[in-house]
């Protein structure tokens, strides 16, 4: 199975539970899994990651066919024309939301875990009830995309620091 990593996976780990001043071997293992091709993700979450930090420049240094796959093949076009379809006609979401969405990449990543049959890691929880955002996990439900946590990713492939 190959994980396909968001954009807060990256975020959240840098600024708040695996700084990699504190955790090296976090940093390390994520290098060491890819490498592994346990885990990847793609062209859209790497544009996601600002310039201008240390997270910033971990990426740059990494192997970037590698680790962040293109969404511009045929069968994740095709998966994407279907998730923002699905997005823009669900009228519980307000405008925004959807732009939202449709703006960062987090259509995107979902329509290549369905069409590489990725297991997609998030920080999202899911809130089906939401108006005003529309939250990974909900959309993953809704197009039989499996979807973990860092923590979950970590107990998988058994990680040890």
């Amino acid at each position: 199975m190959t994980y396909l990593l968001d954009a807060n996976i990256f975020i959240q780990a840098h600024r708040f539970y695996y700084p990699k001043d504190v955790f090296p071997a976090f940093w390390d293992w994520l290098e060491e899994e890819n490498y592994n091709g346990n885990i990847c993700s793609t062209l859209p979450v790497y544009n996601e990651i600002k310039e201008g930090d240390e997270l910033y420049e971990w990426v740059q240094a990494l192997d970037r066919d590698k680790w962040f796959l293109s969404v511009d093949d045929a069968k994740t076009q095709g998966n994407i024309t279907s998730v923002a379809d699905w997005a823009m006609n669900h009228t519980q979401f307000k405008q925004n939301a959807k732009d939202d969405f449709l703006r960062k990449a987090d259509s995107l990543i979902i329509a290549k875990a369905m069409s590489a049959r990725y297991t997609l890691v998030t920080e999202e929880k899911s809130s089906p009830n939401s108006k005003a955002k529309i939250f990974i996990p909900d959309v993953c439900n809704v197009f039989n995309v499996n979807y973990c946590s860092t923590i979950d990713l970590l107990r998988i492939l058994r990680a040890k620091f």
